[in-house]
């Protein structure tokens, strides 16, 4: 019997997979603007241990991982380069692949792309406004509306009043409730766009990962996961517009697992500590750690701590995972 800890329930559940003998696996993917960090890494190594565990458990598992390989960010940096988007994201997507490679992490089955996708996401988009959940601005931006939901807010346990109530006064003003998400945005100059419905434009953030998961693992599925950062607003609209377009309250995910945050205590940082900060903005990049550390060594320090908890990053924690790692290797 396996039992696992379902953030949409707040309680261990059992494990009753939807087939007999298969496990469908969905976990959110980077966006590769720049070199994965530490804390990209720990969802990751997670994942790839409750796989390992699973298929030697007898599954037949199915794992699917996505890259954001169009967001504002690889566009800013892209624009600061002088070059594209996808000259930034085909870099990064190699990068990813050889941090995580050294981390002993298995491949994904597939990794699907936003790029690759936009027709699906176009569609998805489509049947959100043609059921009235979703509605369209004069400009071309398309919005989900949170209040034709009443159930938004289930994973997060956030009420919709509260959030009203604690929204900023700066909320763009275009939109019926200040929590409606983008589904799609208008072309801006000097961003990639493709043709829809609602003219030039491109994605918002959280109808790729909706639209992937179900194009790969169907209207039902077994795990989604990722950070405790992507509960609220990612996987809450995700929920929300996948429920939404396929008309059923108990399709999607069956079970939300997400890894605790790694924290960095910078006031007692090592001087090497601090060195190690680069343009991550407090977060070591894989690449930088495994200069001097080999994967295994990172692997085992990811995998100390319960993936639920908190992780602290360190030179020492690091220095004395490798001094435990030494010993069972013996």
């Amino acid at each position: 019997m396996i039992k696992v800890f379902n953030t949409m329930s707040r309680t261990k559940e059992i494990f009753k997979p939807l087939k007999k003998n298969e496990v469908s696996i969905y976990c959110c993917g980077v966006t590769p603007y720049n070199a994965p960090h530490i804390g990209n890494a720990r969802p990751f190594v997670t994942w790839d241990v409750i796989r390992r565990f699973l298929t030697k458990s007898g599954y037949k598992v199915r794992y699917i991982q996505n890259f954001t390989d169009v967001d504002d960010k690889i566009i800013k940096t892209a624009n600061e380069q002088g070059v594209t988007w996808k000259d930034i994201s085909e870099k990064f997507i190699g990068v990813y692949f050889k941090s995580m490679d050294a981390l002993n992490v298995r491949r994904a089955d597939f990794y699907p792309k936003v790029s690759e996708t936009m027709d699906d996401i176009i569609k998805m988009i489509q049947t959100l406004v043609d059921k009235g959940f979703a509605y369209v601005l004069d400009n071309g931006d398309v919005f989900y509306s949170v209040e034709q939901d009443k159930s938004y807010g289930k994973l997060s346990g956030r009420k919709l009043a509260d959030m009203q109530a604690g929204a900023r006064v700066e909320v763009d003003e275009r939109k019926r409730h200040p929590m409606d998400f983008a589904l799609w945005k208008a072309a801006k100059p000097g961003e990639p766009s493709w043709d829809s419905p609602w003219g030039q434009g491109r994605p918002g953030w959280h109808i790729e990962c909706s639209t992937m998961s179900l194009k790969f693992l169907g209207e039902k599925f077994d795990f989604h996961g990722g950070g405790s950062d992507l509960i609220f607003p990612h996987h809450e609209n995700e929920i929300a517009q996948s429920q939404a377009a396929i008309g059923d309250e108990n399709s999607f995910a069956q079970y939300w697992l997400h890894n605790g945050f790694i924290t960095i205590g910078n006031e007692k940082a090592s001087k090497s500590d601090k060195k190690m900060v680069k343009s991550t903005k407090g977060f070591f990049t894989v690449e930088e750690i495994l200069v001097k550390y080999p994967g295994e060594v990172i692997r085992f320090f990811l995998l100390q701590t319960h993936y639920r908890n908190p992780l602290e990053f360190s030179e020492e924690r690091i220095i004395e995972a490798q001094e435990f790692y030494g010993k069972l290797a013996k």
